[in-house]
């Protein structure tokens, strides 16, 4: 059943929404890269970062890493994604290319764009059962 919004609340219910799927977006995006990863001392995993309006400058120092790290560790401040922002999943660690496009026998080539294209049917998907329930 469609919900009775007020004229003059249309505006704050959308943007509402919006933030939630933004987030949802956001979030499902990290954790799907994360948990594709190939992961030989974890620092790979590790090293994805989330940028708001820019990208972030540096991925995860040297050190040890647990061979299989949380893939829901997020490294970003959580909780105010907002539309109109622009957000971005980085890997700054020097192999983070190779290993993208395939240079490991735990991830083929394109897991990286196949994961961006998975997010975005997420994000249509959603966008669309927000629409009808609103």
């Amino acid at each position: 059943m469609a919900r009775t919004i007020r004229v003059g609340e249309i505006g704050d219910y959308a943007e509402r929404q919006l933030n939630l799927l933004v987030k949802a977006a956001v979030l499902t995006a990290d954790q799907r890269l994360k948990l594709a990863s190939p992961v030989d001392t974890g620092r790979f995993r590790a090293s994805w970062a989330i940028g708001e309006n820019a990208a972030p400058s540096k991925g995860q120092p040297e050190g040890e890493y647990p061979s299989n790290p949380a893939p829901t560790a997020v490294n970003y401040s959580l909780g105010n994604e907002r539309i109109g922002n622009v957000y971005s999943i980085h890997n700054n660690l020097i192999y983070a290319e190779p290993l993208a496009r395939g240079h490991s026998k735990q991830a083929e080539d394109g897991w990286v764009d196949s994961i961006a294209k998975d997010v975005q049917t997420y994000v249509n998907a959603e966008a669309d059962r927000i629409g009808r329930s609103s």
